[in-house]
């Protein structure tokens, strides 16, 4: 496995530096540590900028050497550049299998998780992003519309080790926008509105039970708690609320979701839940693991086809 950690080093990385401290990494995993020097807007000699570098290597070093080694190969480098950019840049050219940032800093990632650099990263990012604002993780959010990206997300939570200890709440989100108010003017046309309403709740509520229950039925690699719940209203209030309910560490989003009546889980959803959590978020989307797992069994399965 390839962990791309972006840290300036600062004290508000600390969460984030515990997290990867502690995870139960597999073996052999590689974990760079990855600080971006953003370009000075002012005017300023080159005395100070090569002074500032090499403070910043120094913090790099000291924090490498500070993470346990364990079974993993933990190395550092730094560049100048645009954060967000650099980053997704690194993580396509490593291969990196998951990005982890932290929830705020300073000088190259002061913009924070709410800021430019952290929704820079989750927009380019070839590979799953964890903001990471708990040093563990015993309780996960997964949030499941049944789509493409949500089985991104549960495979993630259900494949990698450091996730494998951890109770898993399931939780998908009937949002079904409500008719225009009714009117004098067009009484009928609210009614036929109103009943397709009602068919589109029933239809969506029974479409949430039954991809809870396939969702259950597919977490099987490691034993574990497993608990559902079908909400109501709009989807990114109801993870979050799922998410305080349940006092979850981390909570788990595919970048992308289904269309529909349903209210997709994409950006906007997504987006919302970073920014409201008060745990962990992963934002979850292709992983090149999982990519060069998948392809592994594809030439196997055409083999015992042939």
């Amino acid at each position: 496995m390839k962990v791309l950690f972006a840290t300036d080093g600062s004290a508000e990385d600390q969460q984030a530096r515990h997290f990867v401290a502690a995870a139960r990494w597999p073996a052999a995993t590689q974990i760079e540590l990855f600080g971006v020097i953003a370009p000075v807007p002012l005017a300023v000699t080159g005395e100070l900028i090569d002074r500032n570098v090499r403070d910043f290597q120094h913090e790099l070093d000291f924090l490498a050497t500070s993470l346990p080694q364990r079974d993993c190969v933990v190395t550092w480098r730094y560049a100048v550049g645009q954060p967000a950019e650099m980053i997704a840049a690194r993580a396509r050219e490593m291969e990196a299998d998951l990005i982890i940032v932290g929830n705020r800093g300073r000088g190259p990632l002061a913009t924070s998780v709410l800021g430019s650099v952290s929704a820079g990263v989750i927009d380019r990012a070839p590979c799953p992003v964890l903001v990471a604002r708990r040093a563990q993780v015993e309780r996960i959010v997964l949030a499941d519309d049944g789509s493409v990206g949500a089985a991104t997300a549960a495979a993630l939570v259900d494949e990698w080790p450091i996730f494998g200890g951890a109770a898993v709440h399931i939780v998908t989100v009937v949002d079904v926008g409500r008719p225009l108010s009714a009117s004098e003017e067009a009484p009928m046309l609210y009614s036929a509105g109103e009943r397709l309403y009602i068919e589109s709740l029933d239809e969506e509520r029974a479409r949430a039970r039954e991809t809870v229950a396939l969702r259950v039925k597919a977490l099987k690699s490691r034993p574990r708690t497993v608990k559902t719940s079908v909400r109501e209203g709009d989807a990114a209030d109801q993870i979050l609320a799922a998410a305080h309910d349940v006092a979850a560490d981390l909570i788990v989003v595919g970048s992308r979701g289904r269309t529909g009546l349903a209210r997709f889980f994409a950006g906007s959803v997504a987006r919302r839940v970073l920014v409201g959590a008060k745990c962990s978020v992963l934002i979850a989307r292709g992983s090149a693991q999982l990519i060069r797992e998948r392809d592994r069994k594809i030439p196997a399965a055409a083999m015992a086809l042939a």
